[in-house]
């Protein structure tokens, strides 16, 4: 049978008040009762009514991810990365894939949040707009990526110009001048991709290199088999690069295959970086030169964007910028860390 409160009182000589102010963490407890109380709890094994407390508090204790896609490794990663972060702050995580399709951005926002489900929502749109949102004005919600960052609402992401910018110099500094990119986007949802690849233009024009029109390469989606096809693609190009500059670590990981089976050396006649540092990237033969940004501090950020809103303190519309670095290894002519994993 579960103890109580009650029990648990008597067990410590307090009131019910007491043990409940302890329970819930309320500041107005002298320490020496506090430790009484808790000492009582761990004796006699008790356990809090989560359920009766959020019926009470009119909180799921839940929250909503959407993202595009689990089936991408960055994604998975990304969704990895905040389920930890939000057992930190005592809330179960629902995930939720969306394919980037407006239905299934704004249906789930409608059920979770319209319906009570959930208490807040992190999502990353590719296709949802401002009128999809204007129903859940005053909702708690945070937005990532690109396309979330043209909403009026808090959002979490990254500054992607200026990363583009810094490891098209990378590739500069490592003495390559022929450097071809492989993750154009053009319109609506396609923000990412178009930064990016302004900041690429910004430092080929700060350098005085030129920009061949072959070398900008929008594939038709983000993973391994379209790396692949622009790697081959480029090869066969009047003036082959001398380094191809992937916007997402899976189109690189295709990148690096096809040069492989084609005979070309990385770096030695083509150097290849990509984007996202995922797991695998240290793994890749070679190891892969990344954009890195930290996915535990995103999740963090959002999740630090959300809780207040939950709370009722208002609703936000900060926008936060993770920093960025890059994770420089083989691929672009650094060296491998002598700590890597297959060495052990």
């Amino acid at each position: 049978m579960a103890v109580t409160l009650r029990e648990v009182a008597a067990h410590a000589g307090v009131s019910v008040r007491t043990v409940s102010n302890v329970v819930n963490d309320f500041p107005q407890v002298a320490d020496a009762t506090r430790a009484t109380v808790q000492a009582s709890i761990d004796a006699l094994g008790y356990r809090p009514n989560k359920v009766a407390r959020r019926l009470r508090s009119g909180r799921t204790g839940v929250v909503g991810l959407l993202i595009p896609r689990l089936a991408e490794h960055y994604f998975a990663e990304l969704a990895d990365a905040v389920v930890t972060e939000a057992r930190q702050c005592d809330l179960s995580v629902v995930v939720d894939q969306t394919d980037g399709r407006r239905d299934s951005e704004t249906s789930p926002l409608r059920q979770g949040l319209d319906d009570g489900l959930w208490d807040g929502a992190i999502v990353s749109p590719l296709s949802m707009t401002r009128s999809d949102l204007a129903r859940h004005a005053g909702a708690p919600l945070v937005a990532l990526g690109e396309h979330g960052a043209t909403f009026d609402l808090a959002w979490v992401g990254s500054d992607n110009v200026s990363a583009s910018r810094d490891a098209t110099d990378h590739l500069i500094s490592c003495g390559r001048s022929r450097i071809a990119v492989v993750g154009d986007q053009h319109g609506f949802g396609g923000e990412t991709g178009a930064l990016r690849t302004r900041g690429y233009r910004a430092a080929m024009r700060a350098a005085g290199l030129r920009v061949r029109r072959e070398w900008v390469i929008a594939p038709g989606g983000y993973g391994r088999v379209e790396g692949a096809a622009a790697a081959r693609r480029l090869l066969a190009a009047k003036i082959r690069p001398d380094a191809i500059f992937c916007f997402n670590d899976e189109l690189a990981f295709g990148v690096l295959h096809a040069l492989d089976a084609a005979g070309v050396i990385v770096p030695d006649e083509v150097a290849v970086m990509g984007w996202d540092d995922l797991n695998d990237a240290q793994f890749s033969v070679p190891g892969l030169t990344s954009v890195s940004v930290d996915r535990h501090a995103l999740a963090r950020a959002a999740l630090q964007q959300l809780l207040p809103q939950i709370a009722g303190r208002g609703s936000s519309h900060d926008h936060v910028v993770i920093p960025h670095r890059l994770a420089v290894r083989a691929s672009t002519g650094g060296a491998d860390l002598p700590d890597h994993p297959l060495t052990h």
